[in-house]
């Protein structure tokens, strides 16, 4: 283009500045759909934001949703130097004493001593047992007793024996000592020099490292305890100091023998600040999304996403959880079915508020109650106990179902399933395996797995319910929300990118539009100005005739 320039020297028109007008009065589509791109480029950002929040409502409905993450006690042991306890799922509370009678130790075998501490030990073998594994260490005319203990430590099979030198005069001329010690505590974790192996034992010129030159100054041996006074008269032998696998969920760390009460009482100060971090990440999400779909009265014009669809569902769908029954729950069965018995509302304006006072009456009245509301994972109940509630998967929509099943002479012939809310003609085929009815994969009951206790023949029915608290049920309706593929808000999302990528398209063609424009007013004005340069040679000419 700037090869066509012209000055208007011949019009007196600015023809530059005449062309850059023209081609500005014929931008305004572009700047329309610029204008129209920003506005989508605006939804696409507020989106964005949107899924944050949602995520950090996610991560806190995902602390709340198992009942048994939520079941949390304090510990205190009465006696610190002798027992001290951590607590993890799985534990109740209550007190408990154990008596500690020792504690488990390593095997610590120091040899009798040279009296140079570089002192070679000869030519030969040194053979020991550990752990039920045999190893024989080869020295040479150049090996110390330093040289031995790297030895054994360097030793790509050591079964788990550590070596060093210890300093100390024995008297004797036994200062420097060979030290083997065990890595292990417990009785099964001897250490055994093998005699017959080793070949070190004090003939041709070699140091004597046989078992009788060697001083067990700790034996190795399992710790005892007696728990609320089990065993009677004998004790519960384990190999290390922490002991994990006598109270359930309670992990005991042992200092010293003697006796300690170990107590559990209930910890709901991490309940609350878990509810409260609910509480904070959902009224952030409901203020972001007012935020963006606000009226502004000075501009007289909407929030960004104001009239969108998605917000509407979003809020409609964090709602439901809080204000509906819990799912599978029973009023009269169950201690607690709606999040407002615990202390959790939603207010006229979409907040949600936790009443400490409510949650804590609740908590005093039924403390496990309130945790299954609150953490309920597919846990299951029947009606009926002919046909009993097995177990469920994470395959399993939570819901009440209804369960038939034919036996004859207790032996189970066939079943079916359907949701109790569905018609009579959804039943639905279930697997039967043995006495075990398994919901059919593909529909909601899938992975439901009742057992079949009927001794007699004909048709039982029952009632199973699959229950899912309020920190689930939001956990999996965020995680609906929030799917990367074809969740609310990556959809909405794809259509503000589809958008944005169909206007910038336009644009596109728009700008090549306009640049064809220019060039052809450019191109249009330069004949213009050849024809008027003609024209005024043309004049000069006949001008200078006349003249003559």
């Amino acid at each position: 283009m700037s090869a066509i320039s012209l000055s208007g020297l011949q019009t007196g028109i600015d023809t530059s500045l005449l062309i850059q007008q023209l081609v500005a009065a014929s931008s305004r589509p572009v700047e329309l759909l610029q204008q129209r791109q920003a506005r989508w480029q605006s939804k696409a950002d507020a989106f964005s934001a949107l899924q944050v929040s949602l995520e950090a409502l996610r991560t806190a409905a995902d602390a709340i949703h198992d009942s048994s993450d939520l079941r949390a006690y304090a510990v205190q042991c009465s006696n610190d130097d002798t027992v001290t306890a951590q607590v993890a799922s799985g534990a109740t509370e209550g007190t408990h004493e154990i008596v500690v009678d020792q504690l488990a130790a390593a095997e610590r075998e120091v040899h009798a001593g040279l009296a140079v501490a570089d002192t070679l030990v000869g030519v030969g073998a040194f053979s020991y047992t550990y752990n039920g594994q045999t190893r024989t260490i080869q020295t040479s005319d150049q090996t110390t007793l330093q040289g031995l203990a790297s030895l054994i430590n360097n030793d790509a099979g050591n079964p788990g024996v550590r070596a060093s030198v210890l300093e100390y005069d024995a008297g004797g001329d036994q200062v420097y000592h060979l030290v083997l010690g065990g890595d292990q505590t417990g009785a099964d974790y001897a250490i055994a020099v093998n005699d017959a192996q080793t070949t070190l034992d004090g003939t041709g010129d070699t140091v004597d490292f046989r078992q009788a030159t060697f001083t067990e100054s700790q034996t190795a041996r399992s710790s005892r305890v007696r728990v609320d006074g089990y065993p009677a008269g004998a004790w519960i032998e384990r190999d290390s100091n922490t002991i994990d696998d006598i109270l359930a969920g309670i992990t005991l760390r042992l200092h010293a023998a003697g006796t300690a009460q170990v107590s559990l009482t209930r910890d709901t100060e991490g309940l609350k600040t878990k509810l409260a971090a609910l509480v904070d990440a959902y009224n952030d999400a409901v203020d972001l999304m007012k935020q963006q779909t606000a009226y502004d009265q000075t501009t007289a014009s909407g929030g960004v996403l104001s009239g969108e669809y998605t917000i509407r569902h979003v809020r409609q769908q964090l709602r439901l959880p809080i204000i509906e029954k819990a799912v599978g729950f029973l009023a009269g069965t169950d201690a607690y079915t709606l999040a407002g018995r615990v202390g959790l509302s939603i207010d006229r304006y979409g907040q949600l508020g936790l009443d400490e006072d409510t949650l804590d009456e609740a908590l005093t009245d039924d403390y496990l109650g309130v945790l299954n509301l609150l953490g309920a994972d597919r846990t299951g109940a029947s009606d009926s106990a002919n046909l009993q509630y097995y177990g469920a998967t994470t395959a399993t929509t939570p819901g009440t179902y209804a369960v038939r099943a034919v036996l004859a002479a207790g032996v189970l012939v066939s079943a079916q399933v359907k949701l109790a809310t569905e018609g009579d003609g959804a039943w639905r085929d279930a697997v039967v395996e043995g006495n075990l009815i398994i919901g059919a994969d593909g529909y909601p009951e899938g992975g439901l797995r009742v057992t079949a206790a009927y001794d007699g023949s004909g048709t039982v029915e029952a009632e199973v319910r699959i229950r899912q608290g309020i920190g689930g049920r939001l956990f999996d309706t965020l995680d609906n929300l929030l799917a990367s593929t074809d969740g609310t808000i990556a959809l909405a999302e794809k259509r503000c990118e589809n958008a944005i990528s169909g206007l910038q398209k336009n644009i596109e063609r728009q700008e090549y539009r306009l640049s064809r424009m220019e060039l052809r007013l450019r191109t249009q004005f330069a004949r213009l100005e050849q024809a008027l340069t003609m024209l005024e040679a043309q004049r000069m000419a006949l001008g200078a005739g006349t003249s003559a």
